[in-house]
């Protein structure tokens, strides 16, 4: 049990980042009605400011990911996440890093859900899912799972605008859908002393997002975003090295605004973990 405990924790942590990462694009991406729609700015900051604001309002979308993460190795899979409420339904198959195999991540209100297939119950009495508190004692022992889940993946997206050389790379048909391809390189060092663009972001999430880069490690960005009818992002990649190796995921993504139903798994195949403690407190006296 204690073993998988943690083993498993590190993957789930590894996946909360990888959708916070990933969501990055997932932001401009959004349905919001309140902006005028229409051509794309032939300006390349001006276009990408344009879908980074529409992104600020975003409340649900559906992504397929695929490209290594640090320390994890090569993740593929599919992501569906909504803000209100909250919910996260992960689907994700990793190779070539310290966890191999098939993982399934669902985060329901305050609690995450992690399943690993046969491994995982082979290793809890033939249950397939292990539960994890997203507040108080378990929560904070568990590698800071809070903090990944509460991250801000629309101001992520706010940093193309602010790169030195937004350009236009070109005319890209992606996924069937027309896109104009936009890149940047961002120096990670440099966004605090920047004056940000206007923007729906508030600057308290535009310094939040910065941290979180400068603790993995990150020094340069490479963004790149491929913007649709609508300003909707169809596709978005992010490239970087980290302390802990290279970063380099695409997305593409299906759904948009529509509603994520996650349903935690049945208890009777579940381990709930702060059972687990609770019953470990009582043996210890």
């Amino acid at each position: 049990m204690t073993h998988f405990s943690r083993s498993s924790s590190r993957v789930a942590a590894a996946l909360l980042t990888g959708a916070v990462l990933c969501g990055t694009a997932a932001c401009t991406a959004s349905g919001d009605r309140t902006a005028a729609s229409g051509s794309i700015d032939a300006t390349p900051v001006a276009a990408v400011q344009k879908a980074v604001n529409k992104g600020a309002k975003l409340n649900s979308v559906s992504y397929r990911l695929s490209g290594k993460v640090p320390g994890q190795g090569t993740l593929d899979g599919k992501v569906s996440f909504s803000i209100r409420p909250r919910a996260i339904d992960m689907r994700m198959k990793a190779s070539g890093g310290k966890e191999e195999g098939e993982f399934s991540v669902r985060l329901v209100g305050d609690a995450v859900y992690l399943g690993g297939g046969g491994k995982a119950a082979a290793a809890m009495d033939g249950k397939h899912w292990i539960k994890f508190a997203m507040k108080g004692k378990e929560g904070g022992g568990l590698g800071g799972m809070q903090r990944q889940a509460d991250q801000d993946p629309a101001a992520q997206a706010s940093l193309l605008p602010q790169s030195d050389d937004v350009k236009k790379v070109g005319e890209e048909t992606v996924d069937g859908v027309r896109t104009t391809h936009y890149a940047g390189v961002v120096e990670v060092a440099d966004l605090l002393n920047k004056r940000a663009p206007k923007s729906a972001l508030d600057t308290e999430r535009r310094k939040k997002v910065i941290e979180q880069y400068k603790q993995l490690g990150v020094s340069k960005l490479n963004l790149d975003m491929w913007v649709g009818p609508g300003d909707r992002t169809v596709k978005f990649r992010e490239r970087a090295r980290t302390a802990q190796g290279p970063l380099d995921l695409t997305i593409r993504f299906f759904d948009v605004n529509k509603p994520v139903r996650v349903q935690a798994p049945p208890a009777s195949d579940t381990v709930d973990l702060a059972q687990k403690l609770e019953e470990a407190g009582k043996r210890l006296g």
